[in-house]
Parts: structure tokens; C-alpha cells; sequence
């Protein structure tokens, strides 16, 4: 009875409403024409996430609200993301996989779900004393372990993630308009400092990119305009499925 009634629980309307989605995904991967692995590999995908999700749905998760259950997942990810450096694999310039033989694993993936939980629990116990800076600084402590390691590998887009949770959770959690204006003073400095001494070329130009993603489009913004050429050829109803032209004459990378 316990499992029915958990069971019956599952929010279906968003379930069903993720489906088409999916399915869309899958389509558009499959006009792809010539090799399917990506429609393949997302089909296994598919299966392992459905499965996950039935198996989350069933089990009582109230346990992730203990604070010695969420310290030990965050040193376990912390853990993680320090061994990258010595058992991870590189790809496409980053340390960021476990190389596991049939598939790999990117630590940075759950490290995200686990710093929200650890956020969540330490705003819920201190909602009352949210004023006082050092409840900020000690967030800002737990998130920042997170950043370096994800930052190191050198993963920057990952880092920008972890980041925007803690500054959105920030916002969020009841910060005083005293403290909201010290935290936007101390993120410009500290972006001002990575900005002119850490930051390689190829982070800035992405930065950049993302203000102008038209200011170099055979370069940084080559991505950007070929978005940009898709969605104008298309129009409101597209070009039907297999049909579009960055595609088929391969625009894409």
C-alpha cells in the first residue's frame, strides 16, 4: 500500500509533459542522416533516466533533510572532483571524466543536485538570522570548494553553473539590500581580478561571445549565427523535420 500510495504521488502531468520533448529530441536527432550514435546513445539515456525516476518516485528521499546524510554526499562529490585530477580522463581539453570503459561519468553533473541540497539545508536552519554577512560568507565557502575544483580542470562553463546557484539561491534566501549590494561589489571585484590575471583568451572571448554573439561569427560566434540562420530560415513552422539546411549541408559542428 505504501508503494501505491507513493506511487500515485508522481507529479504525471509534468511526466507527460516532458515526454513530447523528448520525443522531439529524438526525431530531430534521427534526421540527422549518415551515423546514429546520438540517437542511440540518447535512447540508452532515455531508458537509465525512465528507470531512475520510477525508482526516486518510489523510495521515501525524506532522509537528504538529515545534515550528517548531506555532509556525507558533500565530501563524497568534493572527493570526486579532487581525484579528477589524478584518475580523470581528458576530453576536448578538460579533466572533467571518469573513463569507465562503455561510458563515462562527469562528477560536476550531481555535484550541482548535492550543493543545492547543502544550500537548501544550511538558508532553512538560519532563514531567521539570514542578515548577518557570515551566514553569506559561509555559503559562499561551500559553493567556492565547488567552483575551484570544477574551474581547475579547467571546466568554465561548469563553474559559471555553480556559481549562478549560489548566487541565485542567495538571492533568494532573504539577504538585506545592505548585504546584496556588498555581494554585487565583492562578484565585481573578484570577476575584475579573474578577468585580468586568470581568465585564459578563450574564456574572455566566450564571455564576450555571449554579450555579442555576432561580433566574431567565424570565430567564438560561429555557434550563435548558425543558431541564428536556423531559426530565421525556419520561421514560425520550420522547415519540417530533416530538412534543415545547417544541418544537411553540415554548417554544424
Amino acid at each position: 500500500m505504501e508503494f501505491i500510495r507513493r506511487k500515485l504521488s508522481i507529479d504525471w502531468i509534468l511526466f507527460f509533459a516532458v515526454l513530447p520533448i523528448v520525443g522531439a529530441g529524438l526525431v530531430t536527432m534521427n534526421s540527422f542522416g549518415g551515423n546514429n550514435a546520438y540517437f542511440e546513445h540518447q535512447l540508452i539515456w532515455i531508458g537509465i533516466s525512465l528507470a531512475t525516476f520510477f525508482i526516486v518516485s518510489s523510495i521515501d528521499i525524506s532522509f537528504l533533510k538529515r545534515t550528517n546524510v548531506i555532509m556525507i554526499l558533500y565530501g563524497i562529490v568534493i572527493t570526486l572532483l579532487t581525484l579528477l585530477f589524478i584518475l580523470g580522463t581528458i576530453s576536448k581539453g578538460a579533466q572533467s571524466w571518469f573513463n569507465l570503459g562503455g561510458f563515462s561519468i562527469q562528477p560536476i553533473d550531481p555535484a550541482k543536485i548535492i550543493l543545492i541540497i547543502v544550500l537548501a539545508k544550511y538558508f532553512s536552519r538560519r532563514h531567521v538570522e539570514i542578515a548577518d554577512i557570515r551566514h553569506i560568507i559561509i555559503s559562499g565557502v561551500y559553493a567556492f570548494l565547488v567552483f575551484a575544483l570544477v574551474f581547475l580542470q579547467p571546466d568554465f562553463g561548469g563553474a559559471l553553473i555553480v556559481f549562478s546557484i549560489w548566487f541565485g539561491m542567495v538571492m533568494v534566501s532573504g539577504l538585506s539590500k545592505k548585504h546584496l549590494f556588498a555581494v554585487f561589489g565583492i562578484g565585481t571585484v573578484i570577476f575584475s581580478l579573474l578577468w585580468g590575471f586568470v581568465f585564459q583568451e578563450y574564456q574572455k572571448k566566450r564571455i564576450l561571445t555571449f554579450i555579442h554573439p555576432l561580433a566574431d561569427i567565424r570565430g567564438a560566434g560561429y555557434n550563435a549565427y548558425q543558431s541564428t540562420i536556423t531559426v530565421g530560415s525556419g520561421e514560425l513552422l520550420g522547415k519540417g523535420v530533416g530538412f534543415g539546411t545547417q544541418s544537411r549541408l553540415q554548417f554544424l559542428p
